[in-house]
């Protein structure tokens, strides 16, 4: 990205745009309405539309010679960040920009900001070039981080769905090597709670006789948490067996065990290294989230009334996220125990999808990247949720799901960064998508 460019995008990065935060609903719409003024400098109209939730930005950027029949292509991408989390942990405050060793770090810089970015330059730079030959459809999400539904409800809503959608809000494979998505899992999200008292009790006067809620929830994770990798029978429902294409794919990727090492993680269990490209795009799998209970910074021997956790399963592709849920709500209300009252919120469900890499959309991009670029393009599967991929796909939406953030950028964790580098890398290669859709 050239300097003006990049100053915009630091700009951007500085707004604290957090959906999960009711507190963050001024800085919310002072993102949208910064997202919208890119949209406008590509010389498209925008505007931010009041929702149930999030604003949406919702705009049109027009082929560069107005032609009324240019095809259709919608850019989706979305302004809301993750919480920053424990400030301590950054190197850096997470809304001040700061470039690190070729890397510019802060909240959102990957995921998406930084990415939703490029694919707006790219249309900036192609209109004021007069080579600009789609009509661009902009949807920008204010609430892909909190579960929101409008983007959704907006792509089911639409009269007239493009043929292609172009995304850039997934990893690449490693440095100099983008990727194109083939299949994303979906999600089944709750948060359970559970009561065993009125009130907090004396561990003294009443433990081992009264009901403990911390226990009772450990017994009710317990019932759904996976063993040496794989999660209850019942959640593998609708997993389908990888094919000879997808295995070969992976013997190309780098090693489970180097992708753990790079994000900080560490393997499961034994066999989890060996069979990470399986587990994590063909395969359900389950993580709890977060827990609350008591206070384990005091020392105070209570026995906790309430205690509550929040967890997910992500679902593969092939089976149904209704479905899944539905399974997951069940197993966790049978496992309480008696007793304990307990609480269920559905946090969200979010559809499976499975991309074509042989769709002649798919391969029209993919070799617009590759032209653009000078690298390889894969495809490969991923194990992220993105919900409005699925509801584009149910409207027969080829959709182009691509990005340039690398597997160790830190995206949702401390330290959130992207290399500087893959800016102008992604700028260039939306480029050669939408003139590859321009030619179809």
């Amino acid at each position: 990205m050239d300097e003006p460019e990049f100053q915009r995008l630091l700009a951007l990065l500085r707004v604290p745009s957090i959906s999960a935060s009711p507190d963050h609903a001024p800085h919310m719409q002072e993102a949208a309405g910064m997202v919208a003024d890119e949209v406008r400098r590509a010389g498209g109209t925008a505007q931010v539309t009041v929702t149930s939730g999030h604003p949406l930005v919702v705009g049109e950027v027009p082929p560069s010679d107005h032609r009324p029949d240019a095809p259709v292509v919608t850019i989706y991408g979305h302004y809301d960040v993750q919480p920053p989390g424990d400030l301590g942990l950054w190197t850096s405050p997470p809304f001040e920009p700061q470039v690190r060793d070729g890397n510019l770090y802060a909240r959102g810089a990957s995921d998406d900001k930084g990415n939703l970015f490029m694919l707006l330059v790219a249309l900036q730079r192609l209109r004021a070039e007069g080579r600009l030959a789609v009509r661009a459809r902009v949807l920008i999400d204010g609430e892909e981080e909190s579960g929101g539904h409008s983007a959704v409800d907006w792509v089911a809503a639409e009269l007239d769905p493009p043929r292609a959608a172009v995304i850039f809000d997934s990893p690449m494979i490693g440095p100099g090597r983008p990727a194109v998505c083939t299949g994303l899992r979906g999600l089944a999200y709750f948060r359970v709670r559970l009561r065993g008292a009125e009130a907090d009790l004396h561990s003294g006067m009443h433990g081992g006789a009264a009901l403990n809620a911390v226990h009772a929830l450990l017994d009710v994770l317990a019932a759904v948490v996976p063993r040496a990798g794989r999660v209850p029978d019942a959640l593998m429902e609708g997993a389908a067996a990888p094919g000879p294409d997808e295995v070969a794919a992976w013997a190309t990727l780098p090693a489970g065990a180097d992708v753990l090492g790079e994000a900080g993680g560490r393997p499961a269990d034994p066999a989890a290294a060996d069979e990470y490209h399986l587990r994590t795009t063909m395969l359900p799998s389950l993580d709890v989230h977060g827990l609350r209970a008591g206070d384990p910074s005091l020392v105070a021997t209570v026995i906790p009334a309430v205690a509550e956790a929040t967890l997910s399963c992500r679902v593969p592709p092939g089976a149904d996220a209704q479905r899944v849920a539905h399974l997951l709500r069940g197993m966790l209300l049978a496992a309480c125990p008696e007793g304990a009252d307990i609480e269920l919120e559905d946090l969200g469900v979010a559809g499976a999808s499975r991309i074509d890499p042989d769709d002649p959309v798919i391969r029209a991009a993919m070799g617009g990247m590759e032209r653009a670029t000078g690298l390889p393009v894969t495809p490969v599967g991923i194990g992220g949720s993105i919900p409005v991929v699925a509801a584009m796909a149910a409207r027969g939406t080829s959709v182009i799901l691509t990005g340039f953030a690398l597997p160790d950028d830190g995206y949702h964790s401390p330290d959130e960064h992207l290399r500087v580098d893959n800016l102008e890398l992604g700028v260039r290669a939306a480029q050669g998508i939408l003139e590859a859709l321009g030619s179809m």
